[in-house]
């Protein structure tokens, strides 16, 4: 097992630049991920590539790795880009996604531009056993601040991207019926969802591509003054809880 101490290692510097370069991630079709539980996780179904572990720490859990490297707490700073990191970090494949066609309850996505809105979305997603697509111009999924709050997620979920042609073909295939989620739309307590269902959820500045919002029925979580809307994720967790429960 080698020590890498330096910042100009070849594969330091790899793995800097996976977190930190969208196109390149792509390109080598690996991620970096980092912390105990989430490696541990990961652990149980999948193997690394790489494995990076603080020097004096010592994993309490198998994992299979075609390359396993000590490093020092600096190093680990530098790769994950957190001031306190704990002391081990991976690369990872990117998952190969399950088929989101035979499903019952899909999210749709539409231009999330915050990493943690659409990390906590996805985990949501997957706790309430919902499928995700993710339309053209969300942030990337694999942005490291996006698979810390996923905590997972992404690597277990029934999960297509696209553009608005691509979503349109599916639920056209899948006869979904579609809500959106609008400030004026009608009561989510009041309305008995019809299946297989599909929630739309908008940029959080800009709100749904209007094309979503002209094919789905509009629905809202009523709010007491002076609060006019939530988070997102927030927001997304609640629709998914109460139409799930309404099945």
């Amino acid at each position: 097992m080698s020590y890498l101490s330096s910042l100009q290692h070849p594969l330091i510097k790899h793995l800097v630049k996976l977190r930190q370069n969208r196109a390149y991630r792509y390109k080598q079709k690996t991620v970096l991920i980092s912390g105990i539980k989430l490696i541990r996780e990961l652990s149980k179904k999948f193997s690394f590539k790489n494995v990076l572990i603080e020097k004096t720490y010592c994993p309490l859990f198998s994992y299979k790795a075609q390359q396993t490297s000590t490093t020092s707490l600096a190093v680990l700073e530098k790769i994950t880009g957190l001031e306190a990191p704990e002391p081990i970090a991976a690369e990872i494949c990117m998952p190969i996604f399950q088929d989101v066609k035979p499903s019952k309850r899909l999210l749709i996505l539409d231009r999330v531009a915050d990493p943690g809105n659409l990390g906590t979305l996805l985990r949501t997603a997957l706790a309430f056993d919902w499928s995700v697509f993710l339309v053209e111009g969300c942030v990337d999924l694999y942005n490291d601040k996006a698979l810390r709050a996923a905590k997972g997620a992404t690597f277990f979920l029934k999960l297509a991207q696209g553009d608005l042609i691509d979503l349109q073909n599916l639920l056209k295939k899948g006869s979904f019926h579609i809500y959106a989620a609008d400030a004026k739309g009608d009561r989510i307590k009041k309305i008995l969802p019809e299946k297989p269902i599909a929630l739309a959820l908008g940029n959080e500045s800009h709100g749904l591509n209007p094309f979503i919002v002209q094919h789905a029925q509009k629905i809202t979580i009523p709010m007491k003054k002076p609060v006019e809307s939530l988070n997102v994720a927030i927001a997304g967790a609640i629709f998914m809880y109460l139409l799930q429960d309404k099945e």
